[in-house]
């Protein structure tokens, strides 16, 4: 009987799951491309209605980051449940790398390459730009909140549970929150007129992650795969059906976001038929650059705006170029990327004894000018 093969065969470890890591790789891929054209393109073809659509298409970028986040943190608590339930050193450590993702947050942010400059710089009332929450705080406090879950209730059925349900509230929320006044480290995480990501809604993004990897858990990879397929497909639609009847500012934005997460649906499932169907040296490279988000995610930014060591290119292109200089530049920047991403990943997973020298040599030097630099 066909129905029975619906079951997962392997109730155990799941291995690395390639599609998400090309998945990775392409939302990358829309990141880079999405940034550029918004910094270097003329004002003037901004306003084109071409460019519309290209706003909607980049709107899951975002919630792409989210969701692979969720569904890697569900999958490392499946397969490794015991090191939550023991708070042993492998946990310590995972807890490390993600208080790591929030600091690299507001380090990108930092105004000055000098310590006394950038406290007299927030000591003048300016710290609004370096307390701004960003994506990658919010995908560290998130998953902060989903380890905390983790430990204290232990059983995956519950976690997921409490997660869905979460997940619900974040999208229903981000109204409510955003009249709340605590702290001014904190309220940026729950306002969107201070934000761009606050975690109510976006955090949201981490939890559909987050249960639709406990799906995966349970069913074959091929029965998976279509039901994500046909969910894509049935979902999708409704926000462009419904955007224009609906004037309930929560229930379009709920519509919205579940539009957002039938996207993921769909390039996640196109991942895993492109590994199926073409699979070869080419997407194992794609794979490989996709292992290495946050690293391309620092790098693109420093590349194509600026950073605290020197300005990017868009003092030389912001606002000035056109649709084909555009595209043009966007692969440079993209080879450039794609490339350090793979010399990085050989390095961390060939070489990794000179990896942590060179990656513990960095911080090092850099919190060394950081403390000393007098301007």
């Amino acid at each position: 009987m066909k129905w029975i093969d619906w079951k997962s065969e392997d109730a155990g470890l799941i291995r690395r799951v390639d599609a998400l890591d090309l998945f990775r790789f392409f939302v990358l891929f829309f990141m880079i491309q999405g940034h550029l054209f918004r910094a270097y393109l003329m004002p003037a073809i901004r306003q084109e209605y071409w460019y519309k659509i290209h706003e909607v298409l980049h709107g899951f970028v975002a919630p792409g980051f989210l969701f692979a986040a969720g569904f890697a943190a569900f999958l490392s608590f499946h397969n490794k449940r015991q090191n939550y339930i023991h708070l042993d050193r492998a946990f310590f450590k995972r807890l490390r790398r993600i208080l790591f993702v929030i600091a690299v947050g507001y380090w990108i942010h930092l105004p000055l390459l000098s310590l006394r400059k950038t406290i007299r710089f927030l000591r003048m009332g300016k710290a609004d730009d370096f307390l701004r929450v960003d994506i990658l705080q919010c995908i560290g406090v998130a998953l902060l909140f989903f380890t905390l879950l983790a430990v204290l209730l232990k059983n995956e059925k519950i976690v997921v549970l409490f997660s869905a349900l979460a997940g619900v509230l974040f999208f229903l929320l981000p109204e409510t929150v955003k009249g709340i006044r605590l702290h001014a480290v904190i309220d940026p995480y729950l306002r969107y007129d201070i934000s761009m990501f606050p975690i109510f809604p976006w955090a949201g993004f981490l939890c559909i992650g987050i249960v639709t990897a406990y799906i995966f858990s349970l069913l074959k990879k091929e029965v998976f795969f279509k039901l994500l397929l046909l969910s894509g497909i049935l979902i999708f639609p409704w926000f462009f059906i419904l955007s224009g009847k609906l004037h309930f500012k929560t229930a379009l934005t709920l519509i919205g976001n579940l539009n957002k997460a039938a996207g993921i649906f769909l390039l996640l499932w196109i991942s895993y038929w492109l590994l199926r169907r073409f699979d070869g040296r080419f997407l194992r490279l794609l794979k490989r650059a996709g292992t290495e988000s946050l690293f391309v995610y620092v790098l693109h930014l420093f590349i194509i705006f600026n950073s605290i060591f020197r300005p990017g290119l868009k003092a030389l292109f912001q606002n000035s170029l056109n649709v084909l200089q555009a595209l043009f530049l966007f692969f440079i920047v993209q080879l450039v990327v794609f490339a350090a991403s793979l010399l990085y990943n050989y390095m961390k997973e060939k070489q990794p004894f000179w990896w942590r020298l060179g990656f513990n040599a960095f911080w090092l030097i850099f919190f060394v000018i950081f403390a000393i630099k007098p301007h």
